[in-house]
């Protein structure tokens, strides 16, 4: 009943079906193995949402709206569901696989995962920087696809509450991590997070009050940056 998860009954006829079997233990081992971090996602389905939003007129001016280039949809395979009338974003374990995606509506902000994303478990656009050692950590997918635009190898957090194993992530991979928080308490209770957990590896850009989050900045002042923004380290924070 314990290692199963059954009710008594249906244990009493698990163990019953059987009792002409000489593998009970190893039935009962094989229910017991660890589910994998990372499942692969359909990937035709995956290209289908990817090709839908080439051909939405709806699509590509809300793509537009956020000033995501072409290019970089086809970079980031970002599609669109007419059905569900939402944006696609897929989203890769470390290593590339595709493990599912975020749906955000087109209106309002309404977001849907598809089942058992291990969103917790990775990071947007890691496998494309990873070998990079300085990363930029926003919360928004899209924030890091357009700091990949001007030329900053970025992940998103997928969300403002940083699990333990995307910080174990970080500091996995980089040495120089640079937290742009959105400019609100989530944001900075992300900053937060990331600081108490990593140290002194942290730098933290603090956003100008005008922009919420990097999504409100132009190209130009996104690809300065460095320079428009004071760069704090954290240790100097605490």
């Amino acid at each position: 009943m314990h290692t199963s998860g059954r009710t008594y009954f249906e244990a009493v006829r698990f163990i019953k079906s059987k009792e002409t079997e000489t593998d009970l233990e190893f039935s009962i081992n094989q229910a017991l193995v660890t589910k994998p971090d990372y499942l692969p996602y359909d990937e035709i389905q995956i290209m289908r949402l990817n090709q839908q939003a080439f051909e939405s007129p709806r699509a590509l001016r809300y793509y537009t709206g956020r000033l995501i280039t072409e290019q970089s949809m086809r970079k980031f395979r970002l599609g669109y569901s007419e059905k569900q009338d939402m944006v696609t974003i897929p989203i890769t374990s470390p290593d590339g696989m595709t493990v599912g995606f975020v749906g955000r509506s087109v209106e309002g902000k309404e977001f849907k995962n598809t089942p058992g994303l291990p969103k917790a478990k990775t990071l947007f656009n890691l496998s494309n920087v990873k070998t990079s050692n300085k990363v930029y950590v926003v919360e928004s997918s899209f924030d890091a696809i357009r700091l990949d635009q001007c030329g900053f190898p970025a992940v998103a957090t997928l969300g403002a509450n940083v699990s333990n194993f995307q910080t174990d992530l970080l500091q996995k991979y980089f040495n120089n991590i640079i937290v742009i928080a959105d400019n609100d308490e989530a944001g900075g209770n992300m900053k937060d997070k990331i600081i108490e957990r990593l140290g002194s590896r942290v730098s933290v850009v603090q956003l100008d009050k005008q922009y919420k989050d990097i999504g409100d900045m132009s190209d130009e002042a996104i690809k300065n940056l460095d320079e428009s923004f004071d760069k704090t380290i954290a240790s100097m924070l605490n």
